[in-house]
């Protein structure tokens, strides 16, 4: 879960297709093969959401939010 603050195009492409890709890495972790950096693609279905436990929970710690953005994952694949 992750605040969602603006996010209007992004409510807007969700309606349309739910499926995000992420990228993701980091360099103080050893990746494959003795790489200095591991990294990942994720596919994910999105969803915003406006009510609920997870909102207020989410609501109290950023009080900016107008959603929350829940993915959840479809295929994690390692790359480096």
């Amino acid at each position: 879960m992750a605040p969602a603050a603006g996010m209007h195009y992004l409510e807007e492409d969700i309606k349309v297709n739910d499926t995000i890709y992420l990228i993701l890495g980091v360099r103080e972790v050893e990746g494959k093969n003795g790489y200095q950096g591991i990294g990942f693609r994720v596919s994910a279905k999105a969803k915003l959401i406006s009510s609920g436990p997870d909102y207020a929970m989410m609501k109290e710690k950023y009080p900016f939010l107008r959603a929350v953005l829940e993915l959840t994952p479809l295929e994690v694949e390692q790359l480096l």
